[in-house]
């Protein structure tokens, strides 16, 4: 047996040199899009499987396919090409490529890659909405997927064409499956139902209905002769493959059931759903519960049994993945870093560590390493914006049902959190001495807190509509406050009194002052430069070149895509560089644009997420621009190379 264990772990050595990427050790730097330094976060997973032999455990996400040694949990490659999020993923069964389909950015194609060299080899075109399922036939000669338009579509690999479309279904299909003698495709859909195709002929052979709400998950036993389903319904059931008959409720009014599983032996299914946080195991004969992994902290979206059966590989929805012993129930490993999305990011203002919000956690790396130096998590609701003291020894937080919290980002600690419920808060900063933290949000205030007691102290009032960003003056005497009415105001810290309005010109979503107070940016449909004493808009920002126009018109796939409209929300959040030289923007169109904040005109454009930036934030330095995404990562810009 020790020599056996020897051996896999001399083999997965040999895979990690192999394999294309393996020589660098650091996965930050896979797939980098251009005049891009590194990358934080490995995209939000969406699907994973093993590979045929159970060497390798491919995970589904919003930047690619990452390919994992599945006995060290270490990275291997990166395989890119989609626009956008990679929904489902599959192994063929020689193990030498992998399937991804494409969802959301209308890029809903299928891309086989090359495992060896990580090149891609196909994209198969046909689907018009997200793809959700993908399954090779045990030959590898065919590909059945399921989308979203409620379509299952059989592929012939080798050409990438279609042979048969399949359209009973009348609502999405989340899982399609071929069973293991290749003969049935089954397909499960939120229209409560499995369908059952014959693979030769293409025709329907029969209809298991009894599911009240969707059906989420199908997996085959592996003897072909049945197969498994889980639904929203809080239901397992069994049903046999030739008559679409129900055989036996494995379970019934736990959870909602995300993902089913059989082992390979047949005798147990494994089961992930809501409630539980982790992975139910079911013995197929009698249909008995046999044993809970409690694994997770929150629902655990997707459950996978390895080729021998000897490991259980659990997702849940944060995108934590761990590997767990089938005989003994251990904890083997954890897979980190597919976190769902960041919202606000932030330098610490010395610039050693770089902070993030993901979910209802913030995350702060240490800038040299790359690596995580440890997660905030004691919220109880989502986290919204952060902000770094400028001393650098504390952050202080929002969540979304109105509390302001703070923590001590040398230890971790928390420290203290508002007493009062408010309506959603949309910002947060310090005062430039460090001793006030001003926030605003959707109940037309803006309020002052004292950073040691956590009090309110000030609240100012008469403002029209939510506030979407607020900014102190370098010297701490007065605050500015944007929305999304269109107007800046302008307040007295030390007495509350307004003094000022910029009038409504479609601006204000995002403001940011100079260095020395003298302008203030503001962003929305245009970005504007003001000048603070008199109140005169200084400067218009150059919004795009025609280049640019022709180049992205064109970037979609080699096909031409609809041009997007520049001009709506071009900059919803901004940042200025620490010499007040470069003015950062970035807006719904997801392109991080950079201008020389003297002239207005465009220097660059950054483009490389998949899916909604929301934030930005110069390094001390200003020689990185780090960029937050829904994507479930954070890319670090090279600012003076412009590459």
């Amino acid at each position: 047996m020790k020599k056996a264990y020897h051996f896999l772990i001399y083999f997965s050595m040999l895979l990690v040199v192999w394999l294309p990427h393996a020589t660098s050790n650091d996965y930050t730097q896979f797939s980098l899009p251009d005049g891009a330094k590194a990358r934080l976060g490995k995209g939000s997973a969406e699907d994973m499987v093993y590979s045929p032999d159970g060497n390798l455990l491919a995970v589904a996400s919003r930047i690619g396919v990452w390919i994992y040694n599945a006995h060290t949990g270490r990275e291997i490659t990166l395989l890119t090409g989609h626009r956008n999020t990679v929904r489902s993923v599959a192994f063929s069964p020689d193990g030498k490529t992998v399937a991804g389909g494409g969802g959301l950015g209308r890029d809903y194609t299928i891309r086989i890659w090359d495992i060896k060299t990580g090149k891609q080899k196909k994209i198969l075109f046909g689907h018009t909405s997200d793809i959700r399922s993908l399954d090779y036939s045990p030959d590898g000669k065919l590909l059945v997927s399921g989308e979203d338009d409620s379509n299952v579509i059989l592929w012939n690999v080798s050409n990438g064409k279609r042979i048969h479309s399949f359209t009973d279904h009348t609502s999405p299909v989340h899982s399609a499956a071929f069973s293991p003698d290749g003969k049935t495709i089954a397909s499960g859909s939120w229209d409560h139902t499995l369908r059952f195709w014959n693979v030769e002929s293409g025709k329907l052979e029969a209809t298991a209905e009894g599911h009240t709400n969707h059906v989420n998950s199908i997996a085959f036993s592996p003897n072909s002769n049945a197969i498994v389903s889980g639904s929203k319904d809080r239901s397992v059931r069994l049903w046999d493959v030739n008559t679409g008959e129900l055989k036996q409720i494995i379970s019934q009014n736990t959870d909602k059931v995300k993902s089913v599983a059989y082992s390979p032996d047949s005798r147990t299914i494994a089961t992930a759903n809501s409630i539980y946080r982790g992975v139910q195991l079911w013995n197929v004969e009698t249909g008995n519960l046999e044993k809970t992994i409690h694994a997770h902290d929150t629902a655990v979206e997707i459950v996978r049994f390895s080729p021998d059966g000897k490991t259980l590989v659990s997702m849940d929805w944060e995108g934590i993945i761990k590997f767990w012993d089938t005989d003994t129930d251990e904890h083997i490993r954890t897979i980190s870093g597919h976190d769902r999305g960041f919202g606000s990011v932030t330098y610490s203002p010395d610039g050693s560590t770089l902070a993030c919000v993901s979910g209802a956690a913030i995350l702060l790396w240490h800038v040299d390493t790359k690596q995580l130096k440890f997660t905030l998590k004691n919220h109880w609701q989502t986290v919204g914006p952060m902000a770094f003291s400028p001393d650098n020894t504390s952050i202080a937080c929002a969540t979304y049902d109105g509390k302001i919290q703070l923590w001590d980002a040398i230890t971790g600690e928390f420290q203290w959190m508002s007493d009062n419920q408010t309506e959603t808060v949309r910002c947060v900063t310090f005062s430039p001495n460090g001793l006030t933290l001003a926030s605003a949000g959707n109940d037309k205030t803006v309020r002052l807190w004292d950073v040691v007691s956590g009090k309110q102290i000030r609240t100012f009032h008469g403002l029209e509509g939510s506030t979407a960003s607020v900014a102190f003056s370098p010297d701490g005497q007065t605050l500015a406050s944007g929305g999304f009415k269109g107007k800046v105001y302008f307040w007295d810290v030390n007495t509350g009194k307004h003094k000022r309005t910029l009038p409504r010109a479609g601006h204000g979503h995002s403001i940011a002052y100079s260095t020395d107070g003298k302008l203030l940016a503001s962003s929305g449909a245009q970005i504007q430069l003001w000048d603070v004493e008199n109140g005169t808009k200084k400067l218009t920002f150059e919004q795009h070149s025609k280049k640019w126009d022709q180049i992205l018109t064109v970037l979609s796939f080699g096909k031409i895509n609809r041009k997007p409209d520049w001009d709506e929300d071009l900059a919803d959040t901004l940042a200025y560089s620490s010499d007040s030289k470069t003015l950062a923007g970035v807006g719904d169109d997801d392109h991080i644009r950079l201008w020389n904040a003297e002239n207005g005109r465009l220097i660059r454009r950054y483009f490389g997420h998949k899916w909604g930036v929301g934030s930005i934030a110069f390094s001390p330095d200003n020689r990185t621009l780090a960029s937050a995404s829904s994507d479930g990562t954070i890319l670090l810009w090279n600012v003076p190379k412009r590459k």
